[in-house]
């Protein structure tokens, strides 16, 4: 590293002393100036270098190298020619570029788009080649020539990017499709408390119906075999005791299940058709109403 260092030092100051020697030259009298000293293209070279010195620090690449390119032609001065031709190349290396590219709405490539770059006109088409571009931020502009769409984009090049690309995407700008409304959530109804009290005492009468049933047949069955047909009745009313009491239970579970359904129903009904119009039709339980106009 020191080594070129200090190759690069040497080479900028003989460059420096050509230029020194060229502004004097040009400066002294006529008759005192030798003849290739005189020679217009040798000071154009050395403007040319002079100038590409100045574009390289305003980050002007590609102009600074155009201006190099210039200098390394073979009519300048050894020196100064292969300064520039390294430079040219290091500039070549540095100045980035852009690729430019635009989709429509079915998402193919389109090729009859019109490209400005910070308002100046780059591209009346895309043909897909690189365009260079100076670092910085820049303001690229794609208008579609059917219908003068026109889709910007703000991009920042740095330094050394080769064939960035950049897209405008034609399908944001056309009409989308209204946003679908989420169906509301499903009511929450629960089923009234009385509801299941009136279901356990439906179970309560329905066991006590099976049990004293049971019992009572039981007890039927040892009078048939023990003491029929001279029972006492003692024993056939305890019989006749236990089927009241089975019938009674029955009686009251039927009557408690069906006031269950009932309750629950309207619960139940309203889970299964969650949105109720106005042409819904009420429970066959509930009273009807009519109203005359």
């Amino acid at each position: 590293m020191l080594v070129s260092g200090h190759v690069q030092a040497c080479r900028w100051a003989v460059v420096a002393t050509f230029l020194l020697l060229a502004t004097s030259a040009s400066a002294a009298p006529a008759g005192r100036r030798a003849p290739e000293r005189r020679s217009t293209t040798k000071q154009a070279c050395v403007a040319a270098h002079e100038e590409a010195q100045e574009l390289r620090s305003q980050k002007r690449l590609h102009a600074a190298r155009e201006k190099y390119l210039a200098c390394a032609r073979a009519e300048c001065p050894v020196v100064v020619r292969e300064e520039c031709i390294a430079q040219a190349e290091q500039m070549e290396a540095a100045a980035p570029t852009l690729t430019l590219e635009a989709i429509d709405e079915r998402g193919e490539s389109d090729a009859n788009v019109k490209v400005t770059l910070d308002g100046k006109l780059v591209a009346e088409r895309l043909t897909g080649a690189a365009i260079p571009v100076e670092p910085g931020e820049h303001v690229l502009r794609f208008e579609r020539d059917r219908d003068h769409e026109v889709v910007e984009q703000r991009v920042l090049v740095v330094e050394g990017e080769k064939n960035r690309k950049v897209v405008a995407d034609f399908q944001a700008l056309a009409p989308q499709p209204p946003p679908r409304e989420a169906p509301p959530p499903p009511r929450k109804v629960e089923i009234p408390t009385l509801a299941y009290v009136a279901a356990g005492v439906a179970v309560l009468g329905l066991g006590s119906f099976t049990a004293f049933a049971l019992a009572g047949r039981s007890e039927e069955d040892d009078l048939a075999k023990g003491c029929a047909p001279r029972c006492s009745a003692d024993d056939v009313s305890s019989v006749e005791r236990a089927y009241l009491v089975a019938d009674v239970s029955l009686a009251v579970g039927l009557v408690a299940a069906a006031a269950a359904v009932v309750l629950a129903l309207p619960a139940l009904t309203s889970k299964s058709s969650p949105a109720l119009g106005r042409n819904a039709t009420a429970p066959p339980w509930l009273p009807r109403t009519r109203v005359s106009w």
